[in-house]
């Protein structure tokens, strides 16, 4: 049986359920938002020790202003008032931010600097929430930081100083509304992931599918390229 310890996802569909749902946008994207306690719930369950979370990419920034300045506003509220982030936090989950946070406003910037100290010794299951996340931002920063402090090149010494430093590379990263592609996410991280994709849309993840997502892996030989 394949061990399994980290699961990414891409959450992708939001806006897609909006308008089936006969939904305004930003309440696609805060059905997705909350989705994510009812799945770190459920990982707790399968026993998985670490889940990433695709939030906002480097690339969302060229969205539309509007589009930014909704969704940002949107997260500010949900991180500072929702339940749901509550009760990620009393399943014991230490919570991180990935990404190049230096583009986020100031508000932001404290609230994801409070849950980080708050959840700090939580040991539950630890979360990765990529915001102004992008894999090739990730490696760039990296390596500016490796030359800045001359540490030597090896791909050890790399991995440690990205982001998600010390925290093992995912077995499995699911993306949701039937899409098929990587969308500069983990892109170092990913070299021997499995990948599932499933044509449901992200808020209607259900635990069902997190289940067909991890009998998948298991059934899947993996050889890392032996």
């Amino acid at each position: 049986m394949n061990e399994l310890r980290h699961v990414a996802f891409i959450m992708d569909g939001n806006s897609s359920w909006a308008i089936a749902n006969n939904r305004q946008m930003m309440e696609g994207y805060l059905a997705g938002m909350r989705k994510v306690s009812e799945v770190v719930s459920d990982a707790i369950d399968f026993g998985i020790e670490y889940l990433t979370f695709y939030v906002f990419s480097s690339e969302n920034w060229r969205r539309s202003e509007k589009w930014v300045s909704d969704f940002m506003s949107l997260s500010t509220r949900f991180l500072k008032t929702d339940e749901s982030i509550a009760k990620i936090i009393e399943a014991g989950a230490k919570l991180k931010v990935i990404g190049n946070r230096t583009k986020l406003n100031s508000e932001l910037r404290e609230i994801i600097s409070d849950f980080e100290n708050r959840t700090k010794n939580n040991d539950r299951i630890i979360i990765q929430l990529g915001i102004s996340y992008g894999g090739r931002d990730e490696i760039i920063r990296a390596a500016k930081k490796m030359v800045e402090k001359r540490i030597e090149f090896t791909e050890e010494n790399l991995s440690n100083n990205l982001d998600t430093a010390f925290v093992p590379d995912p077995e499995l990263i699911v993306r949701t509304s039937g899409k098929q592609r990587l969308s500069n996410f983990l892109l170092w991280q990913a070299s021997y992931s499995e990948f599932y994709f499933s044509s449901l849309l992200w808020p209607d993840f259900s635990k069902v599918e997190f289940q067909k997502a991890i009998d998948e892996l298991r059934r899947r030989k993996r050889t890392y390229g032996k």
